[in-house]
């Protein structure tokens, strides 16, 4: 079974020019590397991109919805 998350909290670039996520996006989780995580936007504004997160950024903008 995939795991998907709901995005609660939009998140930006480190400059803060870049929507990376919205609220609402879901995504799915790929794989866990070198302490980031890497998920793929499956719905919403992040639809078809491969994104990665640190754990402290994935558990403050994501919940699990399955």
């Amino acid at each position: 079974m995939t795991k998907l998350f709901e995005c609660i909290k939009g998140l930006a670039d480190s400059e803060n020019i870049n929507i990376v996520v919205v609220q609402g996006d879901v995504v799915k989780f790929v794989s866990l590397e070198e302490g980031d995580i890497y998920v793929e936007g499956i719905k919403g504004w992040c639809y078809g991109l491969e994104l990665n997160f640190t754990p402290r950024q994935f558990v403050t903008h994501f919940k699990s919805i399955n």
